[in-house]
């Protein structure tokens, strides 16, 4: 129940309303980068969430 409750309020976007999109392009690097360092941000936050869980899910089973 426990476990439930925390991953469904770890699934709330954070803000999406205050991030607006850029007003000027970007040129190919500035693009290439962005998106590197969005996929690094999404994997991070990805395996901070995984250890969580397990330490979670451990404390709850020993």
């Amino acid at each position: 129940m426990f476990y439930i409750q925390v991953v469904q309020a770890q699934d709330k976007p954070q803000s999406p309303a205050n991030k607006a999109p850029p007003s000027c392009k970007l040129s190919e690097v500035e693009g290439r980068n962005h998106k590197s360092s969005h996929a690094k941000n999404k994997t991070t936050e990805y395996m901070r969430n995984t250890q969580q869980v397990y330490y979670l899910e451990r404390r709850l089973f020993c």
